[in-house]
C-alpha cells in the first residue's frame, strides 16, 4: 500500500513503542521466517512479498502481523469527534443523520489533546475539544489504574459507577458573561472501545456570547461513588483535586449570528426575539421579556411556562427542504425576568450554510444571511 506511513499518521496517534525484552531476536527470527516462506508466497500472489527497510511503520506492521501488541491507537481531536458522531449515527437508527457533516470538525478542533493528568491512581486524557461560536464540546477519558472496573451498581440512577464527585467546576471562563453546560458519563457497558477501568466525560457547552480564543481550566474533585445512605452522599476512593487547561483555539469558525429584533406575543405575553446564533453544534435563540420589572417579577413563572411549552413545536428548514424537528435535536429552555434562551442541540454536526430558516411560535425566521 502506498504512503502507509502517512496514512497511519493521519488516522491515529500512537503511544511511544516500548519494545519488549528479546524483541530484536524475535524480530530477526520473524523476518527470517518470512524470507523462508517466500517460495510459498510467490506461488500465492494473494500474499505478495514486500522488500522494505524496517521503518517505524514497517515495525508496526510486522508486530501487528505477529500478534504482538506494541502500540495503542486512538483517534484524537477532530478525528475523535468524527468517529464519535459516526458511531452515534450508526447506533441511533430512530433518527435521520443524512444532514450530518463531520468533515468540518477538524477545523473546529482545539490543539489540546493527550494526557493532562497522570498519577499512580488516575490518568485523564483530553480526547478532543471542538469549538464554534458560542458552542463547544469536550471529551475526557479517565483511567482508574488501580481498579479492574469502574462499573459499580450503586442503585442510584443515573449516578451509578465510579465517577468524580464534582466534574462541573470551571476555574475560569474568560470572554463569556454566562454559559450553560451538560455533562454525560460514558462507560464500557455502552462504549465497547473503553476498557472496564475507563470512562469518558462529555461536556456540551453553550455560552451567552461566542467563546473567545483562550485557555479554560477544568477542575475535577474527589473520585469514588455515590451512596445516599451517607451524610455526605459520596464515598471517595481518592480525595483531591485535579485541574488542567484546555485551549479554545479552532482554526476557523463557521458559526453565525442573525440579529432579529422582532416583537412577538406568545400566550398573551410580549417578548422580543433579539438574535439567533447557529453553529454546527446547536441553534441558540435569545429573547427579551417586555414589561416593567414589577410586572415581569409577578408573571415570570407563567411567562417561562408559556415560552417553554411554545418552543416545543419549533423546527429548522434546510436548503434542500428537509425539516429538522423534535427528535433531530434536544431542546432546552432557561431564563427569567431578564430574558429567555432556547437551545437546540443537534444530534450530529450540521453545515451552518445549509440551515435557511427557523420556525418558532408560529413565525418563520430567515437564517440565510
Amino acid at each position: 500500500m502506498n504512503d502507509f506511513d502517512d496514512i497511519i499518521r493521519a488516522k491515529a496517534v500512537s503511544e511511544p513503542i516500548a519494545l519488549p525484552d528479546g524483541f530484536e531476536e524475535r524480530n530477526d527470527l520473524l523476518i527470517s521466517r518470512l524470507g523462508a516462506h517466500s517460495d510459498y508466497t510467490k506461488k500465492h500472489p494473494k500474499f505478495p512479498v514486500f522488500h522494505f527497510k524496517l521503518t517505524a511503520a514497517a515495525i508496526l506492521i510486522v508486530l501487528l502481523l505477529a500478534g504482538v501488541c506494541a502500540a495503542a491507537y486512538i483517534f484524537s481531536g477532530g478525528d475523535f469527534f468524527k468517529q464519535f458522531y459516526s458511531d452515534k449515527a450508526k447506533n441511533d437508527t430512530k433518527n435521520d443523520y443524512s444532514y450530518m457533516n463531520t468533515e468540518q470538525l477538524n477545523n473546529m478542533a482545539s490543539s489540546t489533546v493527550g494526557t493532562v493528568v497522570n498519577t499512580d491512581d488516575l490518568a485523564v486524557d483530553v480526547m478532543g475539544v471542538i469549538v464554534s461560536g458560542n458552542t463547544a464540546e469536550i471529551m475526557l477519558r479517565v483511567t482508574a489504574k488501580q481498579l479492574d472496573s469502574v462499573l459499580y451498581n450503586t442503585g442510584i440512577e443515573p449516578l451509578e459507577n465510579y465517577r468524580f464527585h464534582d466534574a462541573s467546576s470551571w476555574m475560569s471562563m474568560p470572554g463569556s458573561n454566562g454559559y450553560m453546560w451538560s455533562i454525560g458519563y460514558l462507560y464500557s457497558d455502552k462504549v465497547k472501545s473503553l476498557a472496564p477501568n475507563q470512562f469518558e466525560i462529555l461536556y456540551t457547552m453553550h455560552g451567552s456570547e461566542d467563546f473567545k480564543k483562550s485557555q479554560y481550566t477544568i477542575k475535577l474533585t474527589d473520585f469514588g461513588y455515590f451512596d445516599f445512605s451517607r451524610a455526605d452522599q459520596f464515598v471517595p476512593l481518592y480525595s483531591g483535586t485535579w485541574q488542567f487547561d484546555v485551549d479554545f483555539d479552532p482554526s476557523s469558525d463557521t458559526g453565525k449570528s442573525v440579529f432579529v429584533d422582532k416583537e412577538i406575543t406568545v400566550g398573551g405575553y410580549s417578548f422580543t426575539v433579539d438574535r439567533i446564533n447557529i453553529t454546527p453544534l446547536a441553534c441558540t435563540v435569545c429573547l427579551s421579556c417586555n414589561g416593567d420589572k414589577k410586572y415581569l417579577n409577578e408573571h415570570s413563572m407563567e411567562m417561562f411556562k408559556v415560552f417553554s411549552d411554545g418552543s416545543k413545536d419549533c423546527s429548522l428548514t434546510l436548503v434542500n427542504g428537509t425539516k429538522l424537528s423534535s427528535g433531530q435535536f434536544e431542546a432546552s429552555s432557561s431564563g427569567g425576568v431578564e430574558g429567555f434562551t432556547l437551545i437546540l442541540t443537534f444530534n450530529g454536526p450540521i453545515s451552518v450554510d445549509d440551515v435557511v430558516s427557523l420556525s418558532l411560535f408560529g413565525t418563520e425566521y430567515s437564517l440565510d444571511k
